[in-house]
Parts: C-alpha cells; structure tokens; sequence
C-alpha cells in the first residue's frame, strides 16, 4: 500500500512535485515526479495523477468498506450493552424494593424491641412491688 495514491517523496528522498504533461500524446495531463528524474533515469518516480486518484478512491473504498463492518459489530455491541443495562436496571429496581421491604420489617422488629422493653420495666416493677408486699406481710405477721 505504500506505493498506493498520491507520492511525495522519490526514493531518492526528493519532494514529490506535481506537473502538466506538455507531450504531444498526453497534453495537458496531470502528473507526479521527482524534480531530478527523466526519461532515462526510472530510479526516479513517475505517476500519473489521474491513476494515483483512481488508487486513493479504491483504498478509500476499502477503508469505508472496513468501517462498515465495525460500525455493525459496534451496533451489536451497544446492543448487548442496552440490555445489560436494562436487565441491570430491573435488578435495581428488585434490589430496591427488597431493601424498602426490609427496612418496613426492621422498623417493625424496632417497635416490638421497644414494645418487649416496655413491658420488662412493667414486669421489673411488679416484681419490686410483690417483693415488698411480701416482706411487708412477713414483718407484720
């Protein structure tokens, strides 16, 4: 692909120019070449300029064909990603409303703590109250 489109540079690492043929069989032709090439020098690069834009339109071609192929593989792939996302989103939404049943639950658990605790003062209390009657009973009799 290197020798492919439009040159720049010779082989012999001179600039690329572009010219206009002024030949009686290619007049007014468009081409690259090496400022110190000639007829009998083909060390030197040569192209011509409408067969180096046939080569960059085919490789642009080729290039497009190649994006294509990866903008349906990426298609697919933020496919797959949509519904991870949207599977990810219902186990939000299942982890959420489990959470919310749980913390109800706890709450109730709290209240009946709080409602076991009352009634173990209130049982501390009649214990204390039956103690003292007893020992007031038996220092009276």
């Amino acid at each position: 692909m290197a020798d492919r489109g439009f040159p720049t540079h010779c082989p012999c690492g001179a600039r690329v120019s572009r010219r206009t043929s002024k030949t009686p069989t290619n007049p007014g032709r468009l081409f690259h070449s090496c400022p110190y090439g000639n007829e009998n020098n083909p060390n030197h690069i040569f192209k011509w300029t409408d067969l180096c834009m046939v080569e960059e339109i085919e490789d642009i071609k080729f290039n497009i064909d190649g994006l294509q192929m990866a903008s349906v593989d990426t298609e697919k792939v933020v496919q797959v990603c949509q519904s991870q996302i949207e599977n990810l989103t219902l186990e939000n939404r299942a982890c959420c409303s489990l959470v919310s049943t749980l913390k109800n639950e706890i709450s109730g658990f709290e209240q009946e703590i709080k409602d076991a605790h009352m009634e173990l003062r209130s049982l501390k209390n009649m214990v204390a109250c039956v103690v003292v009657l007893f020992v007031v009973y038996k220092l009276c009799t």
